[in-house]
């Protein structure tokens, strides 16, 4: 029985204009009031997603949130981590190494804050957060030595084109996955959606069998693949289509909610 639905976020749940639309909110808001599990899976800290947790009114105890995509599973309401995976700094100077060498741009996220890694030049990361979460522009030096990080990310279409080229240091340290096609993410060693949604279905003594998921992107992947029913979006990219079970209408044709509504009558 499906007990919990996955949600990618953006080209998923959200429209092109960042929103849920109200048919989507309102199945959602009906099948959580009736004991599904809603759960939001994203790259981005939970702080980011708060709006979206309330909205949908995602704030019971039982209710958590999938986030640093994978990397951190915590309680909606409370911040409570349930489940974490992270990287230090010395993790991550072979990977600044490698982006002073090649021009790319680094920003670095832990849960309160994003760091800005200012000797590599200003990336659009920030602009593309819109304000939610605060930002330090730093130097690597800078960066705080005993501080756990939840990825790091690299918000340029170079990054994205380069990944399969990656040095082996750098592929075998990071799971190295695009979460737009300008943004490549590098997050801890095998962490990704389906580790931190199995570590959720776990506290509740469930499995994989009860799981739904909905996504678009290479890094929606492993939970789509996992999950006993896995849909694809009509916007999706080809490699997600060719594993999934199902397939639904585009994010801006409600296909979230057109789907549940035929699965659960």
């Amino acid at each position: 029985m499906i007990t919990t639905i996955a949600l990618d976020l953006d080209n998923t749940l959200l429209t092109s204009a960042k929103t849920i639309s109200p048919r989507n909110e309102q199945v959602l808001k009906r099948l959580h009031a009736a004991g599904k599990r809603v759960v939001l899976c994203t790259g981005r800290p939970i702080k980011a997603i708060q709006p979206l947790i309330k909205q949908l009114g995602l704030t019971e105890p039982g209710d958590y949130s999938i986030t640093f995509n994978g990397g951190l599973v915590q309680q909606n309401a409370t911040g409570d981590v349930l489940a974490r995976t992270s990287i230090t700094k010395a993790d991550i100077k072979p990977l600044y190494d490698y982006a002073q060498a090649t021009g790319l741009p680094l920003d670095v996220i832990d849960l309160h804050q994003v760091y800005s890694l200012i000797d590599l030049g200003k990336s659009p990361y920030e602009e593309f957060l819109n304000g939610l979460m605060p930002f330090s522009d730093v130097s690597f030096a800078d960066l705080p030595g005993d501080d756990l990080f939840g990825k790091v990310v690299s918000a340029s279409a170079q990054a994205v084109d380069n990944r399969d080229s990656l040095p082996t240091n750098i592929a075998n340290g990071f799971h190295a996955v695009p979460s737009r096609r300008n943004l490549l993410e590098f997050l801890p060693n095998h962490t990704d959606k389906a580790s931190g949604l199995k570590q959720l279905l776990s506290h509740f003594d469930e499995d994989y069998t009860n799981l739904m998921a909905f996504g678009d992107e290479e890094n929606d992947l492993g939970m789509l693949k996992a999950a006993e029913v896995g849909v694809a979006m009509n916007n999706a990219i080809p490699a997600v289509k060719a594993v999934t079970t199902d397939e639904t209408l585009s994010n801006d044709e409600d296909g979230v909610a057109v789907f549940l509504e035929k699965y659960f009558n």
